[in-house]
């Protein structure tokens, strides 16, 4: 074939929307060999969710229309399929637009056939590995060891991969949990990967966040943030207190150990702080620990330090072991809080078991 009668084939291409939109190719190939030959894009991580599929068919004879059908499928037997359309062309060059966003955080493989009106069937050889990337990315805090900030309105941001404007463009809610559970903001239907609060979020308070990408024909994916947030105050207490442990129940999904913060308002206090059973019998003291240090200046302790990689003070956890170094049953326990003879502070804990 002539490259002019090449661009007077790629002229006519139809274009049709079935599994995706398909629009003449661009580019033309060598006309070398007879069957079915696919050219997506060339990275194994892709970077949209709505690939575009160069099409090609060299050598089926006259006959038309050809019936086509185009497959996705996330292993390479084809047996999971998650795209599977088929549609008939008056042409053999083509490009099929997915509009039919690939599932996230998945490796999938295309291939596709044709059937000719002289009842011959033929068949690409499968493209793929490819990987999906997630449908949206927390790009800011997201350490699964912690978040420790020193501002108030902290800045969430997160991106997402590219999708075609035939579907999109991609819709954002965020929510804001306090204390890992409980929603404290949340907002829908951003258009911006950004998101800034208006108010202030309070100091020594546990945080969690989420995002959901959703796009108008009603595909969604959630993802929340590894680590807890929370934001540090560093002005001297104006009283003595043991804030509740975290996370809680424990371990989580981020950590294996449970971290207590508390302030201390007098200078000099004299501190003890122990995990005990419900019958009231000492577990573990985490206050006096391996340093022996039970006396503290006024001031806020616990805390990672701001900006770093962790919320906790690793030297005020609980790992979920005894004083003698071996782990505890699953249950509830108490951690007793007291500084100098001022009344115990109680906090529930549940240990989850390891």
């Amino acid at each position: 074939m002539t490259a002019a009668a090449w661009l007077r084939r790629v002229t006519k291409a139809l274009l049709l929307l079935v599994a995706g939109l398909v629009v003449p190719a661009l580019a033309p190939r060598a006309l070398d060999a007879q069957g079915i030959f696919l050219e997506g894009p060339r990275e194994t991580l892709l970077t949209t969710v709505t690939p575009a599929i160069n099409f090609l068919a060299v050598g089926l004879g006259p006959a038309r229309p050809l019936q086509i059908t185009f497959q996705v499928s996330t292993s390479s037997d084809f047996i999971g399929l998650v795209l599977d359309s088929t549609f008939t062309s008056m042409d053999t060059s083509f490009t099929i637009q997915v509009t039919r966003p690939l599932p996230p955080v998945s490796a999938v493989y295309w291939r596709a056939r044709v059937r000719a009106l002289a009842g011959l069937v033929f068949e690409s050889a499968p493209i793929g590995p490819k990987a999906v990337p997630a449908w949206v990315t927390l790009d800011t805090l997201n350490s699964p060891s912690g978040n420790p900030l020193d501002i108030r309105r902290p800045l969430f941001k997160w991106h997402s991969p590219e999708v075609t404007p035939l579907i999109g463009p991609w819709r954002y809610d965020i929510e804001v949990l306090e204390n890992e559970n409980e929603p404290k903001l949340g907002v829908s239907g951003l258009t911006e990967t950004t998101f800034r609060p208006a108010t202030d979020l309070q100091a020594n308070t546990s945080y969690r966040w989420s995002v959901r990408a959703w796009l108008p024909n009603g595909a969604s994916y959630k993802v929340m943030n590894l680590g807890s947030i929370v934001i540090t105050d560093q002005l001297v207490p104006t009283t003595t207190l043991l804030f509740q442990n975290f996370p809680n129940p424990f371990p989580s999904a981020t950590s294996f150990d449970t971290c207590f913060w508390f302030d201390v308002k007098e200078p000099g206090a004299n501190v003890k702080l122990d995990i005990l059973d419900l019958r009231g019998n000492l577990v573990r003291a985490i206050v006096p620990g391996e340093s022996g240090t039970s006396r503290f200046e006024a001031g806020r302790y616990g805390r990672g330090v701001a900006g770093g990689n962790s919320n906790c003070d690793g030297r005020f956890v609980w790992n979920g072991t005894a004083s003698d170094g071996r782990t505890v049953a699953p249950g509830v326990y108490l951690a007793r809080f007291q500084a100098d003879r001022g009344a115990p502070l109680f906090r529930r804990i549940v240990f989850r078991g390891r």
